[in-house]
């Protein structure tokens, strides 16, 4: 049998157990600190890490259960159901389901993680594993007084399940409805754009056939003007011929009288 290497009642290990069991924690963690480092006592860890957490210190607590599972001869499974108790109590279930596994693995007969764990696991949601924890517990502890509470808790996490399937089948009906409707008004919107796209092009070829005809009409009355600008002249020029036989010329202004010699005789 291995001899502690403090044997006497007053060494550090002996006096921190019994300041722990005088609920006296702060007092007892100097000691427990003192043992650890001299070495001789596994069950130091899992002490210092119950009066880190009972003094409020977490992450010291969960920092020794970490270091007393590389230690030989240390409680594997206590260290690890003990950091997983303190995980849960901080409200850190994931870390805590991870610390009630590494417990399960050291001892998988060992009741209390997997109840600890289906409640870790029922607080992230995972129902069907939680399901399953709850269920090898009572397994494993069938004549625990809470049987009848735990067996609750799985019919209502049964229940809540088929709830949440239904929510999740109306979740998908309704997405499936609205990409429908979407998919509705688009093509509403595609045919509106469509026939606001074909009236467009009738009011502008409306515009566009308008635009012949004002230049039709403003070509014919630019003719007309024409025409009777033409005519205007035509008048004018008339009016300016001498045509009558009073103005005619018989063309003897001109001549000369024979009465009159001329210089040749």
């Amino acid at each position: 049998m291995m001899i502690p290497f403090f044997a006497s009642a007053g060494d550090d290990f002996t006096e921190g157990e019994e300041l722990f069991r005088q609920d006296k924690v702060q007092e007892a963690i100097p000691y427990f600190l003192k043992a650890m480092e001299t070495g001789g006592y596994p069950k130091v860890y899992n002490y210092l890490a119950l009066c880190y957490h009972k003094t409020g210190d977490s992450a010291a607590a969960l920092e020794i259960c970490e270091k007393g599972m590389s230690v030989p001869g240390t409680d594997k499974k206590t260290l690890a159901y003990n950091a997983g108790n303190i995980a849960f109590s901080s409200g850190a279930f994931s870390s805590a389901e991870k610390w009630y596994s590494t417990a399960i693995t050291a001892s998988p007969s060992f009741a209390e993680p997997y109840l600890n764990r289906a409640n870790s696991r029922l607080s992230l949601g995972k129902l069907d594993e939680s399901c399953e924890d709850y269920r090898k517990y009572l397994e494993l502890a069938p004549d625990d007084e809470q049987r009848p509470q735990i067996e609750s808790l799985i019919l209502l996490i049964a229940q809540e399940k088929e709830r949440l399937e239904k929510e999740k089948l109306a979740a998908l009906e309704e997405e499936k409805r609205l990409k429908e409707e979407e998919e509705r008004l688009a093509a509403m919107r595609a045919l509106e754009e469509e026939e606001r796209r074909k009236e467009e092009e009738r009011l502008a070829a409306e515009r566009a056939l308008e635009e012949e005809r004002r230049k039709a009409e403003a070509a014919r009355i630019a003719a007309e003007e024409a025409e009777k600008r033409r005519k205007l002249l035509e008048n004018v020029a008339a009016s300016l011929k001498q045509t009558e036989s009073e103005n005619m010329l018989a063309g003897a202004e001109g001549t000369l009288d024979y009465e009159y010699e001329t210089e040749l005789e």
